[in-house]
């Protein structure tokens, strides 16, 4: 398997801002289907887009929340 990156547009949003907490991989280890997880936050509107960078065997998610 290999990394990927993916841009994710967020036009679908309704108008105002969402909080985005996102669940990305973090550093890989010793281990390529243990890698980690960090969690983190960023306030986002319908005119951004959120790029997505998954570690090999890896993913992303994120709770979309009105502001």
């Amino acid at each position: 398997m290999t990394s990927r990156t993916l841009s994710l547009p967020l036009s679908f949003l309704g108008g105002g801002t969402c909080t985005a907490t996102v669940y990305a991989d973090g550093t890989p280890g010793a281990n390529p289907y243990r890698t980690p997880v960090v969690v983190g936050t960023r306030t986002v509107t319908r005119d951004d887009i959120l790029d997505v960078a998954m570690a090999p065997a890896g993913g992303q998610a994120v709770v979309l929340r009105p502001s």
